[in-house]
């Protein structure tokens, strides 16, 4: 008899972990201005983004109330690009719950540090202007100085957040129920203190503190080829707004199960004036 498989099982079992890893990992993303779509774009589309960065005074006691105020919306550009993770499905694979959780979350984790990466590519000297801090990144702590002067090179934004690499993120964790929490408000920082394990921009860059325009990012759901899918649906990261794709279907010519988790995403610069504070150790 014909090996079988519940594809339905497969499908949860990828919704669930694709929000459970992908809203952790990828909670950075909150920090940046974004248009995250659910409508279906090819690669190289592109997407206007739009950017509030100033508004009309707040008025008391007005007198008239047909005015939309003066809010100054700009727009930046952002390229989409075909983010495609796939992974083969063996029939064992698909016979054991947990075999099949290790491989979804192994390759979620994969396509994490691309999202990642693609944010952070724009963050070089060459867009935001040169480093802030320059201490290593083993001295920078609560009582080193360097936060406050990140705080203050970001400190016209009222959202602002730090991203830091686990060496300073390490220095910064709290060792007793007294200490300072990472989270909102950390350090001065209203959307709280965050680590990553790599940049995909500038050289040697450990971290950065940032205002919300400084960069803009966009995602849409990608066109599917014309293939006989067992399953084809979408989970949406609700801390995040980001849709993610995911697909099962059968390569014929090789007789394989395929799964795959695709987006199209992309990230550009946006406001690079007293919005991003990077931290840069000295060679």
């Amino acid at each position: 008899m014909a090996n079988t498989f519940d594809s339905a099982l497969v499908a949860d079992s990828i919704a669930a972990q694709t929000k459970t890893i992908l809203s952790k990992r990828l909670t950075a993303l909150n920090l940046f201005a974004s248009d995250f779509s659910s409508d279906v774009k090819k690669p190289k589309d592109t997407v206007h983004v739009p950017i509030a960065s100033a508004t009309a005074s707040t008025e008391v006691n007005p007198s008239v109330f047909n005015s939309i105020g003066g809010t100054t919306v700009g727009k930046a550009s952002v390229v989409l690009d075909h983010i495609y993770q796939p992974f083969g499905l063996a029939y064992s694979d698909l016979q054991s719950a947990h075999r099949l959780d290790r491989l979804i979350q192994i390759n979620l984790d994969a396509m994490a540090d691309k999202i990642w990466a693609l944010v952070t590519a724009p963050i070089t000297v060459a867009n935001f202007g040169a480093a802030t801090v320059t201490t290593a990144s083993g001295s920078i702590n609560a009582s080193s100085g360097d936060l406050p002067d990140l705080w203050a090179a970001v400190s016209k934004s009222a959202r602002k957040g730090l991203v830091v690499n686990p060496v300073i993120y390490s220095n910064l964790i709290p060792t007793n129920t007294t200490n300072i929490s990472l989270s909102e408000g950390a350090y001065g920082f209203e959307n709280g203190v965050h680590y990553a394990s790599s940049f995909g921009g500038q050289a040697n860059l450990a971290g950065f503190a940032c205002s919300p325009e400084a960069l803009v990012m966009a995602s849409a759901v990608p066109a599917l080829a014309d293939n006989d899918y067992m399953v084809s649906d979408s989970v949406t990261l609700d801390q995040i707004g980001l849709t993610i794709a995911y697909n099962v279907y059968s390569d014929k010519s090789t007789r394989s199960i395929i799964a795959s988790l695709e987006v199209m995403f992309g990230a550009a610069k946006g406001i690079t004036g007293g919005t991003m504070a990077l931290i840069v150790p000295a060679a």
